[in-house]
């Protein structure tokens, strides 16, 4: 059996790219975000300035959906990041507190 190697171009717009990034489950999620970070480092930074300056002005000119989409994300990730940090103590703590027990 012979095979065939083909190169192709693709362009990927945004609206696919958010189509394709809503297809994938939590750990694909995290992967992105662990490659963008991986691939921009310090840059990261600067580039969500610039991504945070469009969406104001976008929302200045009434198009509100990029704010919408990007607060939602952001203050509900925070909160679920915060809620799984003080889980995560709250199960030290406990764990501390049993050996403590069984030590005693």
């Amino acid at each position: 059996m012979s095979a065939i190697d083909v190169m192709a171009s693709v362009s990927i717009r945004p609206a696919e790219l958010a189509e394709m990034f809503w297809e994938m489950d939590a750990e694909q999620q995290a992967d992105f975000f662990a490659k963008l970070d991986e691939i921009a480092g310090y840059k990261l930074c600067m580039q969500m300035a610039a991504v945070v300056r469009e969406i104001q002005e976008r929302g200045d000119r009434g198009d509100h959906a990029a704010m919408n989409g990007f607060r939602t994300m952001l203050a509900h990730a925070q909160a679920y990041h915060e809620e799984a940090m003080d889980f995560r103590v709250w199960g030290a703590q406990r764990a501390i507190a049993r050996q403590a027990e069984a030590a005693a």
